[in-house]
């Protein structure tokens, strides 16, 4: 009897210490996994370099996946099918062009190709620059060719819908700088440039033209040329007040930057032959504004164009470091241009 009570106090502590060894062995191997997979979760390399990706439409998890690898991105293919199909994510993977880096982790990754991140790009055009250098600039930027942009900004269904009826695009690309997606048409961009063109004008603008006796194009016209005139935006207003003037008293604008325009913006100081130049867009044979605007002004050119400052001035000229010398007499402007000629002389 005692002997076999013995027995089962030993049989139950085998079981108790198998059990504690199994316990055991369960425990390490627990711990095991969760290094295992923290090793292939954490983020491959601590560098923050940025690695472009493309996840094409109709990519299937697989193909994401060895996309990572190949990319160095993630360590095993394996182990991301296995945390999406854990999340149950594998449908909310989306296609697009990703900006990634090698020190997110495998669940971060998992989190930006659920976003649809975009990978983007910026298209920055300055006040007064004309359509053509847009396009140009276009061009040179990588973004695609010239010829595709000026197609787009010549789209019949584009000018219909944003700019004045019997106008072009010239003046109504309105200088900023644009974000978009990479891989955007001409057409979209030129699209955006001409929708910020008309947000931009009010109501309120409009009635302000109405009481100069203008209308939306011709104080676009103006303010391109004040655009191209001015060396500063103070002086804006003041060179808008001018020319103001001279339409008021049926004068000719003789505005140096219509010529240039009408000769093809070529980079060279004007001659006394080319204000004899003609074309419709020369200030210096015709009288009143240009058919349409010599560039894509910006909203200080635009609103010194409906709000001029009053003067007296008729006349104004360069005199450096981008300010002008405003005169209200014929002689009095003649003796400016004589002294600058003698000072630059010496």
């Amino acid at each position: 009897m005692f002997l076999r009570k013995i027995g089962t106090i030993l049989a139950r502590k085998r079981v108790q210490n198998f059990g504690i060894y199994m316990l055991g062995c369960l425990g390490i191997t627990c711990f095991c996994m969760v290094m295992i997979g923290s090793y292939y979760i954490a983020p491959i390399a601590s560098s923050e370099e940025i690695v472009s990706i493309t996840v094409e439409p109709g990519s299937s998890t697989t193909s994401i996946a060895n996309l990572l690898a190949k990319n160095d991105l993630i360590r095993s293919p394996f182990v991301f099918k296995l945390v999406v199909r854990y999340e149950g994510v594998g449908k909310q993977l989306r296609a697009g062009n990703y900006q990634l880096s090698r020190d997110m982790s495998l669940t971060r990754i998992i989190d930006e190709l659920k976003k649809g991140q975009i990978e983007f790009r910026t298209f920055t055009v300055t006040e007064g620059i004309t359509a053509l250098k847009i396009a140009d600039l276009w061009e040179s930027t990588n973004l695609g060719t010239a010829k595709e942009f000026i197609e787009a900004m010549q789209a019949p269904e584009l000018l219909e819908k944003y700019v004045p009826e019997g106008a072009t695009a010239e003046g109504y690309l309105f200088p900023n700088t644009y974000k978009f997606s990479k891989g955007s048409t001409a057409e979209i961009v030129v699209t955006l440039m001409l929708t910020e063109s008309h947000k931009r004008w009010t109501e309120t603008m409009t009635e302000d033209a109405k009481s100069l006796g203008l209308t939306r194009h011709q104080v676009i016209t103006l303010a391109s040329i004040v655009e191209r005139e001015a060396g500063s935006k103070d002086e804006m207003p003041l060179i808008a007040g001018v020319f103001h003037n001279r339409l008021k008293s049926n004068w000719k604008l003789q505005a140096d930057p219509t010529v240039l325009y009408a000769l093809g913006d070529p980079d060279r100081l004007l001659t006394r032959e080319d204000w004899k130049y003609q074309s419709p867009y020369n200030t210096y044979l015709h009288k009143g504004l240009p058919p349409g605007p010599i560039g894509n002004p910006g909203m200080a050119a635009i609103l010194a164009a409906l709000k001029p400052e009053k003067t007296s001035y008729y006349y104004f000229v360069a005199i450096g470091k981008g300010k002008h010398h405003f005169s209200k007499t014929l002689a009095e402007h003649n003796r400016m241009i004589y002294e600058i000629k003698r000072r630059n002389a010496n």
